[in-house]
């Protein structure tokens, strides 16, 4: 009896892995032990119910077996098709227990339950539960829980509070199959409501109750009631424990907005995996802080932990907005060390990555060696295309786009090319664009694209056929609209239509530091400075802040980030040098500053040296001076770059024969021997 006890226990030793499985089945067939029950059952519970055994395999071994199964192989075999890819198999293998004579007990309903569940057959789901009730089983706190488990994934609600509120016979897993329930369906408020009727009851929630509670506030914003549950688990001591909760709670505060608590309980959390880092660094990318989810990024490689797709994707987009090439290529390298599955999706994500980086070449030899391109694929092309202000060439690409690929355009593929046409100055070709999209596609053009068509006519200094067709639109006209046609007249010279409408701009948009400014700049350039002045007090007053000038520079692997007028970086002071000796060469070759940005009635000389110091021209100051002399200098900008900034970058790319690629709010710039690719046409 001893000996047989032994070789049941190295029997489960054996069954730890599909290979040995195989070899144990055929030890059990040539010894004929595969009729014992306990051989069989040790041999088919790992086969039927282990991540890593084979449940068509455990099909055929449960099918050789000469003797009757006893409930438990019945039991272990439902249990695995319940949770296989097909749970509807569970309710065979029920049915075809039942006609052997085999009576299910306490353990049975609760898989079959679970399959009822997972394939939403309610009106299965409720016949087990009124055999339940004749068996005496509905008490049984697993036979409850995974009735609560079937009508709230088949979505009866009413029927599980029902049976939640008529059983005495609860425990933790009652509270969070219900509670789940709710969270799952959108009712976070009543899976909240529960929390406290559980607490009054005297019963403590456990690791899963908080993981979907703190879900459902991730999911509704709701940053209070997630605080709330991070108290309630710091508690009951179940972050420090439970790394899932911890990543819950992280991607609660981050989702929420709430950086900086995600950044305190990052740095407190003593185990974290892929999915802490691919949390944070996600929250950082999408609030905007791109440098420190980079840097964040380098510090998770030096922990090695392996990224996976998903972290990489992040950290395209992280490339993308902050322009850094050189670092966009690593993760592409990354990406192919690691194995990394080149679908469609992350192909077109690099596509665009490298379009916003300055790359475009890299773009389009990415998009060419693409075995599969969709209409996304195209739309980031032409939209790159567009950036860099080569609009004939996207008008090429969406002809082959229709005429060899056989794409079917969407409403973005539009934007992208009326973008491309008013960047390029193609107004006519644009025109023809926007009748295309409404008469040969059927589409009804969105806010975006009227917006387009009025950018592209007011860069063309078409101010009457503008207005014109603002009129004509069948949507009101947004502010970005009427700021548009604001810059025109500007530009144009006609200072008093550009006040009456930049006037009716703040009117729009009241809370919009860029409204104030193109006013205070309309009336800096006329000299009236007493307007200017009041539009800058009036900003003041209503707690409206410019936003800042910031620039970002990418040397050797490493991104620089150049705020205006900034004194912060360690090599200050040869940067300033350096930007004086870019002043004084430039203006010893001819360039002319132009000061009619500047805001205040001060001296030309004055006005001059605000300007040297804008965000583009230290980043550039300091490109010159950290990097070979024949690369090129690649820089990008959160604004669009002023008047005096782009003429002095068209300056310095001539006397100091550098290639300056800057990518501004609007598009890309390539500056070459003292020409723009835009041909001031921005």
């Amino acid at each position: 009896m001893i000996a047989y006890s032994r070789f049941i226990e190295h029997l489960s030793k054996c069954c730890t892995s599909f290979a040995k499985c195989k070899q144990t089945h055929a030890f059990l067939l040539r010894t004929a032990l595969l009729d014992d029950p306990r051989c069989a059952s040790k041999l088919i519970s790992f086969l039927a119910v282990s991540p890593s055994g084979d449940l068509g395999y455990a099909c055929r071994v449960f099918a050789q077996l000469r003797l009757p199964p006893d409930l438990f192989l019945w039991n272990t075999m439902i249990r695995g098709h319940a949770r296989g890819p097909d749970p509807s198999a569970a309710l065979s293998f029920f049915r075809l227990m039942l006609r052997a004579g085999v009576a299910p007990d306490h353990h049975t309903y609760p898989f079959v339950l679970a399959a009822c569940a997972r394939s939403r057959a309610l009106e299965h789901g409720m016949r087990f539960h009124g055999e339940t009730v004749k068996a005496g089983l509905v008490t049984d706190v697993y036979v409850l829980n995974a009735l609560l488990q079937m009508y709230t994934c088949c979505g009866c609600f009413g029927a599980a509070h029902q049976l939640f509120d008529g059983n005495p016979h609860r425990d933790v897993v009652s509270w969070n199959v219900i509670m789940r329930g709710y969270v799952l369906e959108g009712f976070s408020e009543r899976a909240l409501h529960l929390l406290e009727g559980m607490k009054d009851m005297g019963i403590k929630p456990d690791e899963v109750t908080l993981i979907s509670l703190v879900s459902a506030c991730s999911g509704s914003g709701d940053l209070d009631t997630g605080r709330s549950l991070h108290s309630d688990a710091i508690e009951l001591g179940l972050v420090t424990k439970s790394l899932n909760l911890g990543n819950a709670i992280l991607g609660m505060y981050c989702k929420c907005g709430d950086l900086e608590s995600a950044r305190s309980l990052f740095s407190e959390m003593e185990e974290r995996d892929l999915l802490t880092w691919t949390t944070m660094v996600s929250g950082l990318a999408k609030s905007g802080s791109f440098q420190e989810a980079l840097a964040l990024f380098g510090s998770m490689q030096r922990s090695e932990v392996r990224p996976d797709e998903v972290i990489l994707g992040t950290m395209l987009s992280v490339c993308a907005h902050m322009g850094a090439l050189d670092q966009g290529k690593y993760i592409h390298l990354l990406m192919d060390r690691q194995g990394v599955n080149h679908d469609v999706v992350i192909e077109t994500a690099l596509v665009d990555m490298y379009a916003k980086c300055g790359g475009l070449e890299f773009a389009l030899q990415v998009f060419e060696e693409m075995r599969e391109r969709n209409v996304f694929t195209w739309n980031a092309v032409i939209g790159g295309l567009a950036m860099h202000g080569h609009g004939r060439r996207a008008l090429e690409l969406f002809g082959r786009m229709m005429n060899k690929e056989r794409i079917m355009p969407d409403d973005v593929t539009f934007i992208g090319l009326l973008s491309a046409c008013s960047h390029a100055g193609l107004v006519d070709e644009g025109l023809r664009c926007f009748r295309m999209m409404k008469e040969v596609y059927q589409m009804r053009p969105r806010t975006e694209h009227y917006g387009c068509v009025v950018d592209m006519l007011c860069r063309a200094r078409l101010l009457q056929d503008a207005l014109a067709f603002m009129e004509s639109m069948p949507i009101t006209p947004n502010a970005v609209m009427w700021a548009g046609l604001v810059a025109a007249c500007r530009a144009a010279g006609d200072v008093e239509l550009a006040e009456r409408l930049g006037q009716r701009v703040i009117e729009l948009e009241p809370d919009i530091c860029d409204r104030y400014v193109m006013l205070s700049n309309l009336y800096a350039g006329a000299r009236r400075w007493d307007e200017a002045m009041e539009v800058r007090q009036l900003m003041r007053a209503k707690g409206i802040e410019k936003a800042p000038g910031i620039s970002w520079i990418e040397l050797n692997g490493t991104v620089q980030e150049f705020v205006a007028g900034d004194r912060s970086h360690r090599q200050t002071e040869q940067i300033y040098m350096m930007v004086e000796e870019m002043c004084h060469r430039v203006k010893a070759a001819g360039h002319v500053t132009s000061t009619t940005d500047v805001l205040f009635d001060v001296e030309e000389e004055e006005k001059e040296h605000s300007l040297f110091f804008h965000s583009e021209k230290l980043a550039v100051a300091f490109g010159l001076m950290s990097s070979a002399p024949a690369s090129p200098i690649r820089i990008t900008k959160n604004l669009r770059v002023c008047g005096d900034c782009h003429s002095f970058l068209k300056a310095v790319s001539e006397v100091f024969g550098r290639e300056i690629v800057a990518r501004d709010r609007s598009r890309f710039h390539h500056f070459r021997g003292g020409l723009c690719s835009c041909d001031d046409f921005w």
